[in-house]
């Protein structure tokens, strides 16, 4: 089961070295991870046990198979005379039904359709002349559609499965057909194809629906119950409202066999020998060890347990959540050029790109039960948005160095910073830098620059005069101490003056000239 549920990019320390848009395409693959966890083989038995019982009395050509159609036709009979089908307590007969509900992120859908990838979906069985169908999955109309809606896309998730039917030209677009009959087609169609498993993604869309979602649930209720199918239901933490209106849908809540599908620990707690207490590492570390194996940066570093700490901190044990975090804190690096992950690189992502998610995290944090309610169902993004985010960002950065003045707490250190990138040492870089501060003339940060590069300019040249004052062509500028910087711009300006040469073009001898990238300081 592990292994047919394990799915790994590939990856080979050598691209670490590749161009950077290369790399950054290479992390996209990332979002299809699968790294099998308990959770995730419980549910794989679980789905395999529901299949394979459901099939249990429905053998095709069977007196119990006939029969269904036989109950089928009975009810629109009734329909016709006046006296539809309805659901009640009585009619109830238990069936294999469960609900894996739990918050956004933690990879329901994806491990429900991995596990279902290992059996054929559709069979053609010659002998019957039978195209049987598996497992049926779909999502619950997000529209407010109600019941018909909710038949339909049953009956169009079937024809897309069918070779050459005609299912949806005559049960929905021939004739403008009732809830009745819509839904005798669906249970005829789920009969004739003997469905193995019947899975409802996205039942919290049922909330939505114009009529009560109490009416939406118990139509489905009575769908599965008259054609004998088993049944799934996905959705997140606002769906065991839904589920939970009575008895007939709470007992579907009952997930025992289906595995924890919670954020993850921190620390497993188990007790020793003697009875206490203790935390281990458990499965959230397991997860983070396997994914920090995919590194395409040029500078990796050793998994800690800070950072372990930090990212636990900014996902709250959320699986989809730390993927991307690790996905988009790469892309940062990569953009940035600093290719190293960081503590401080991990919380900047979180802080700017994960900003939306702060309530329904701060809520994981505090373990706030009114808050959590309220955030759980919240839409994560896409791995991709916050790709293209991130590349948005890069190329908006020199807009933000504009907007940075004299006054702002990160200014001085972002001039210092540029001035370093124009070669000058540290402890000058910063001197300059405090002096442009404290004038308080500069508009912005590009401003600022220019004038940190004219204050770290050589002195003007001396006329000669009457007094015997030295000229331009008795010696060249002094700096004290620049021998030993070997980076310092300065040296272009020494050696121009010795060889009579512009100064850009000993600039360019020595390699000083970096890109515009490179000397504005983006942050």
């Amino acid at each position: 089961m592990y292994l047919s549920l394990e799915l790994l990019p590939e990856f080979d320390a050598s691209s670490r070295q590749w161009e950077d848009a290369d790399r950054l395409r290479e992390l996209l693959s990332l979002t299809n991870i699968m790294i099998p966890l308990t959770s995730h083989i419980q549910l794989g038995h679980a789905l395999d046990s529901m299949m394979r019982e459901g099939y249990v009395g429905r053998e095709p050509h069977t007196a119990e198979h006939v029969g269904i159609f036989q109950e089928i036709h009975r009810d629109e009979q009734a329909a016709k005379a006046g006296h539809p089908f309805r659901q009640s307590l009585s009619t109830l007969t238990p069936k294999l039904s469960q609900a894996l509900v739990d918050v956004s992120g933690m990879g329901k859908t994806t491990t429900v359709l991995r596990v279902l990838a290992r059996y054929p979906q559709v069979i053609y069985h010659p002998d019957l002349d039978i195209f049987q169908i598996t497992w049926l999955h779909f999502e619950m109309p997000s529209d407010g559609g109600g019941v018909k809606a909710l038949l339909i896309s049953i009956i169009e998730a079937i024809a897309e499965l069918v070779p050459d039917n005609t299912y949806y030209e005559d049960y929905v677009l021939k004739a403008r057909p009732s809830e009745a009959a819509l839904q005798s087609s669906v249970r005829r169609l789920l009969n004739k194809h003997c469905v193995g498993l019947l899975i409802p993604d996205e039942v919290q869309n049922a909330a939505n629906s114009r009529k009560s979602d109490q009416v939406v649930m118990t139509e489905l209720t009575t769908l599965v119950n008259k054609s004998k199918t088993p049944v799934l239901y996905i959705g997140t933490p606002k769906a065991n409202r839904i589920l939970g209106l009575d008895l007939r849908q709470s007992r579907r809540a009952m997930n025992l066999m289906l595995g924890n599908w919670g954020p993850l620990p921190r620390y497993e707690v188990t007790r020793d020998t003697d009875g206490a207490l203790v935390q281990t590492r458990g499965e959230w570390v397991d997860l983070v060890e396997a994914l920090w194996c995919y590194c395409w940066l040029r500078k990796p570093v050793p998994l800690s347990e800070r950072l372990l700490d930090v990212i636990y901190d900014c996902t709250q044990g959320i699986i989809d959540l730390a993927i991307k975090l690790f996905i988009v804190a790469q892309a940062r690096a990569i953009v940035d050029k600093s290719e190293t992950l960081t503590e401080q690189l991990f919380r900047t992502v979180y802080n700017e790109q994960f900003a939306l998610l702060h309530p329904m995290i701060d809520a994981y944090r505090t373990g706030d039960r009114i808050a959590l309610a309220k955030y759980q169902d919240l839409e994560l993004p896409q791995a991709a948005d916050m790709l293209e985010a991130s590349a948005i960002q890069a190329r908006t950065s020199r807009g933000r160095a504009a907007s940075t003045r004299p006054g702002k707490e990160d200014f001085v250190p972002r001039l210092a910073e540029t001035a370093r990138a124009m070669g000058l040492v540290e402890d000058d870089a910063l001197t300059l830098a405090q002096q442009v501060a404290a004038d308080g003339t500069a508009r912005n940060m590009l401003d600022a620059a220019a004038q940190l590069a004219k204050k770290a300019s050589p002195p003007k040249p001396v006329s000669s005069t009457a007094k015997g004052k030295r000229t331009s062509k008795d010696a060249p500028p002094a700096y004290p101490g620049i021998e030993s910087r070997p980076d310092d711009m300065r040296k272009a300006i020494v050696l121009a003056f010795e060889r009579k040469t512009p100064i850009v073009e000993q600039l360019m001898q020595l390699d000083m000239i970096p890109e515009v990238e490179d000397v504005i300081c983006l942050g």
